[in-house]
């Protein structure tokens, strides 16, 4: 099944003040998508007690008496240096590949706060979440393998943090403790976001705890950093060759210089009417087959009806935030933004909604999975006959959470849900010779009306070979 949810609504969650580079960033990806808010021995037991320090020196004194470490191997292959550049925070990796091999380890928490539900099927097995608090926990391992892999694959190998979120380093027995803490990237954000990273230099492996959740109090966090149960199993795993890192990091240049074509070499051809018929002619993967979209119309308005908009078509939590900013003739109050992607000053601004309905056609002859919305992006002529996507693809940066949660990656707040057996949230299947037609609505920025259009065969965001139309919403 074909992965529509928001990439970027989890990144937000999880980058904060935090940038995320490709292998981690990939394995938060599978996490999130094995809890459900995407759409995925022998051992010898080394006990690492860790305390969780905060921002006091006695937190970190307690972290010092309370972790007791037991050294296996005879030599240190791996150093994590913690660098700063400019107000960024960045980790410099030094790895001795000359063993060949790293063991595997295996991390399990020994406490997990009251009402968190590890997830089945869970790839890592190291993900927690609470439905009553939206809170999430997560400990990611990397071995030594993966650590040398990322330091010759990345520009930065490991995330990097904004200076005002770094709390302490301690040097402890051979495990270096760093850890961050942040209130989060918006200016109403109620979370709590709390990270530690732990390196063994003898073993050559890294963890990293992430927890997200307003309701738990540092106490909590410092518990859960201490139960820790680390294993360094008896299996191994190899280093990549050099050959191996060649490859890598050719394809990720040709997957960058590729992803940057289809953002910035947008051509007239990709750009269609309302009424017009739109389908995938050549398309050779299993979606979209005989699927075709229609746009039949699109309206800019200053208010949305309550009659004519019911709350329950309203997609997760948008309801709540969209009353926060509509007046009582129904109009939008001014929201907060940020003045660009890179800054943190803000702006008021004002914004309308669009409404758009669409026709979903199959045509062919096997029942098909399509998206029931297009995603709204903005683009930007590049003076010689083509577009490229906006930088940020919003093309405003909301400096409010609860506006954030209507503008989430382009994908409408609210959705007109067919009368169908069976109807994902932004989704549904679509059977032989049938037709449905979705109301779709969105809000954006009043001065970024000029460049919105409706983007239709997209997974909702920039790839290579994505057979993507759009729609311009105003004429």
């Amino acid at each position: 099944m074909k992965r529509i949810y928001s990439q970027e609504e989890m990144e937000r969650i999880l980058k904060s003040n935090v940038e995320i580079p490709g292998p981690v960033e990939q394995k938060i990806n599978d996490a999130y998508r094995n809890l459900g808010l995407t759409d995925e021995k022998n051992s010898r037991r080394v006990h690492r007690h860790k305390k969780k320090a905060w921002v006091t020196i006695a937190a970190a004194a307690a972290l010092i008496a309370g972790l007791g470490v037991t050294v296996y191997a005879a030599g240190q292959f791996f150093h994590a240096q913690l660098t700063q550049k400019d107000d960024k925070l960045t980790y410099s990796l030094n790895i001795d590949s000359s063993e060949k091999e790293a063991h595997e380890i295996r991390v399990t928490p020994g406490y997990i706060p009251e009402g968190y539900v590890r997830q089945e099927n869970n790839t890592y097995e190291s993900n927690w979440y609470n439905e009553e608090s939206k809170g999430t926990i997560s400990v990611i391992p990397y071995n030594a393998s993966e650590l040398y892999e990322m330091s010759l694959t990345q520009e930065d190998p490991l995330p990097v943090f904004s200076e005002d979120s770094f709390i302490e380093s301690v040097d402890i027995r051979g495990m270096n403790v760093d850890i961050f803490s942040d209130d989060g990237y918006y200016i109403d954000s109620e979370e709590n976001i709390q990270n530690i990273f732990v390196f063994n230099e003898e073993w050559g492996y890294a963890v990293h705890i992430w927890m997200d959740d307003p309701e738990l109090s540092d106490s909590v966090a410092l518990k859960v950093a201490e139960g820790l149960d680390i294993e360094v199993l008896d299996t191994t795993v190899p280093y990549p060759t050099d050959e191996e890192i060649a490859a890598i990091n050719e394809e990720n240049q040709r997957i960058e210089e590729e992803i940057k074509k289809a953002s910035t070499g947008i051509t007239d051809d990709s750009i269609r009417g309302l009424d017009e018929v739109m389908k995938i002619e050549d398309d050779e993967s299993v979606f979209y087959q005989g699927i075709e979209y229609q746009a039949v119309d699109i309206r800019v308005t200053d208010t949305l009806p309550p009659d004519e908009f019911p709350e329950e078509n309203f997609i997760r939590d948008t309801y709540p935030s969209l009353a926060q900013y509509v007046d009582a003739d129904g109009t939008l109050k001014p929201h907060e933004r940020f003045m660009s992607a890179d800054s943190r000053e803000t702006e008021s601004t004002e914004a309308s909604f669009i409404i758009v309905t669409t026709k979903i056609r199959n045509t062919g002859d096997t029942a098909q999975n399509a998206d029931l919305s297009p995603f709204l992006r903005h683009l930007d002529e590049n003076g010689d006959g083509t577009y490229r996507l906006s930088q940020p693809r919003d093309k405003s940066s909301p400096a409010q959470e609860s506006w954030k949660r209507l503008t989430t990656d382009g994908m409408p707040f609210y959705q007109s849900i067919p009368d169908k057996d069976w109807t994902n949230e932004l989704f549904t299947t679509i059977n032989p010779g049938e037709e449905i037609e979705c109301i779709s609505v969105y809000v954006a920025d009043n001065d970024c009306l000029d460049s919105a259009y409706m983007q239709y065969f997209s997974d909702g965001m920039a790839a290579p070979d994505t057979p993507e139309l759009y729609v311009k919403v105003t004429e």
